[in-house]
């Protein structure tokens, strides 16, 4: 379904002092979902424990086409929560969360105290996702989390961050700026949020990260894990590729990747294939480890040869 119309223009000045007076009270949370009923049932309960839960006017449950339980578990939850699937959000700030990140009880507090306290149409809130304390969690997963999943370990708290650290799984707009955006690009299916920010960054967009509006990430990976999902990304990243934003990327990419370095990268590649085990073994490893097996057997030749592909035209 789209949720922000078609960009429609709007007044700035207008915006933001109407936003100023009520913005904290009027919040749609989003949650787009596919086939994942129990990791849904989370999220929402962790909705309906919100300190500040008066401040949700709707949850819009976007379901892309789920033939399990996720209908029963949205009809549940809507006799606690204001749940509901439409076209548009109709609350002055949107928040963006995905199906398997649990909110802490001070996720909807920070995000609309934020919004009171920067009233401008383009002020962006970024909440912090961890990984949920009862998983499992890995030397690996630490990583993971905080330098290639997201890039949280390169920014402050409280910081102002450009585009490249814009993600959609706990993240809030107001959402006449997300509208006159155009909101989400539906013919992608990765990199969507990479696209947005560097559409919303042309608009003028100032984002803040708050390590205090906190989200806990309800998926465990393995390293094979970590490397198959970077292959599924391979899978649609040419169409991201063909967006100014993919173009954009591409080249930088390619700029990255002298020759010299591919050459090292293949001579080094077959000596590592039998240590990959100790990516998931207890014991923390240097950063420079992570990265070296991380970019050598996550981020696939095939995904390589499409940037490549791309770049030369």
């Amino acid at each position: 379904e789209r949720l922000f119309g078609d960009g429609a223009k709007i007044d700035p000045v207008a915006s933001a002092e109407r936003q100023a007076a009520d913005v904290a009270m009027e919040l749609s949370v989003i949650i787009p979902t596919h086939n994942r009923a129990e990791l849904l049932c989370r999220t929402l309960q962790g909705l309906c424990e919100q300190r500040s839960g008066d401040r949700i006017q709707e949850v819009l449950v976007v379901s892309d086409g789920s033939t399990d339980a996720t209908p029963s578990v949205v009809h549940d939850f809507s006799k606690r929560l204001p749940v509901r699937g439409l076209r548009e959000a109709c609350g002055r700030v949107a928040l963006l969360l995905d199906d398997d990140v649990i909110p802490s009880p001070k996720l909807v507090l920070e995000h609309t105290d934020f919004h009171r306290q920067h009233p401008e149409l383009e002020s962006v809130l970024l909440g912090y996702v961890t990984w949920l304390p009862e998983l499992r969690i890995t030397p690996f997963m630490r990583w993971y989390g905080e330098n290639a999943l997201f890039l949280y370990a390169l920014i402050e708290d409280g910081a102002q961050v450009d585009r490249r650290f814009l993600y959609t799984c706990n993240i809030s707009f107001k959402t006449d700026f997300l509208r006159a955006s155009g909101g989400l690009n539906e013919n992608l299916s990765v990199f969507e949020d990479h696209e947005l920010g560097y559409r919303l960054e042309k608009k003028g967009m100032r984002m803040f990260f708050r390590r205090s509006a906190l989200g806990y990430h309800n998926q465990s990976f393995t390293f094979q894990q970590a490397c198959d999902r970077m292959q599924r990304f391979s899978k649609g990243f040419s169409a991201f590729l063909a967006t100014d934003a993919g173009r954009e990327m591409a080249k930088s990419e390619v700029l990255l990747q002298s020759p010299l370095k591919r050459l090292v990268k293949y001579l080094i590649r077959r000596p590592l294939s039998p240590l990959r085990p100790i990516m998931d073994s207890g014991y923390r490893l240097p950063d420079l480890v992570y990265w070296a097996f991380y970019g050598e057997f996550a981020i696939q030749p095939d995904f390589r040869s499409v940037v490549d592909a791309q770049a030369e035209h």
